[in-house]
């Protein structure tokens, strides 16, 4: 399937783990075949609390995975969404 990367930008307001969680425990929850959350990184500021994301996604196509983020994290602005290939440094070892 498919990888993309969902940028998040800017926070409304930068977020703990413990803020975010239910935000995830939601996005967990409610994802289809066509579009599913994988993992994410987050920029953090001084206080270790995020202001961006980026989210690994696997989806049928670039628009099913916009979609999916909109409609299950309204709140999260969408920056950008991009096609994804991961490159792991123990491939070039």
């Amino acid at each position: 399937m498919p990888k993309y990367v969902v940028v998040h930008s800017p926070f409304p307001t930068p977020l703990s783990i413990e803020q975010a969680t239910p935000l995830l425990k939601r996005l967990a929850g409610s994802m289809t075949a066509e579009a599913y959350w994988v993992g994410s990184w987050c920029q953090t500021n001084a206080e270790g609390k995020a202001v961006k994301a980026f989210c690994r996604w696997d989806g049928t196509n670039l628009e099913t995975v916009r979609k999916a983020t909109e409609k299950l994290l309204p709140e999260m602005p969408i920056e950008a969404v991009y096609p994804l290939t991961t490159l792991d440094s123990g491939d070039f070892r």
